[in-house]
């Protein structure tokens, strides 16, 4: 049951943002592509495929797409030349501010109803569940 509630509220959350950002032309991937780099400066393509698990070519086509909107730079690394740096532009951090908006709204019409309590309590809970799965190195032992 778990499983199906958390499926419902992903799948709210991705279209709330999608439709708050619909003018911005910002899909969800990129969406997520934008919060990751908010917390990080100059990381490589592959950072950012890690973290989500999303595979390298579904980042690398994202990426560019968000180059052409300006909303990132892609600069070749000083260090490893056959990696490219990925930042944000002032663009981008302008669409971040109208994110966290969003994303505020949402954290609201989620949360209401909710005492402080119970919200620290989901949050809590949350967060020991990423840590467990997190933990899972080998995706492989999912097939077995």
């Amino acid at each position: 049951m778990l499983m199906s509630e958390l499926s419902v509220l992903v799948r709210y959350s991705r279209i709330y943002s999608e439709r708050r950002l619909a003018e911005h032309k910002v899909g969800f991937p990129e969406q997520v592509i934008l919060m990751y780099l908010s917390s990080r400066n100059q990381v490589n393509q592959d950072a950012i495929a890690q973290f989500y698990m999303i595979d390298k070519g579904a980042i690398a086509k994202t990426i560019s797409k968000m180059e052409d909107k300006k909303l990132l730079t892609r600069q070749q690394n000083p260090e490893n030349r056959r990696e490219n740096l990925i930042s944000l532009t002032s663009k981008g951090w302008e669409i971040l501010k109208v994110m966290q908006v969003a994303l505020k709204e949402w954290d609201d019409y989620m949360s209401e109803g909710l005492s402080r309590k119970e919200i620290e309590e989901y949050e809590r809970i949350t967060k020991k569940m990423v840590s467990n799965v997190s933990k899972l190195k080998n995706w492989s032992e999912c097939n077995e």
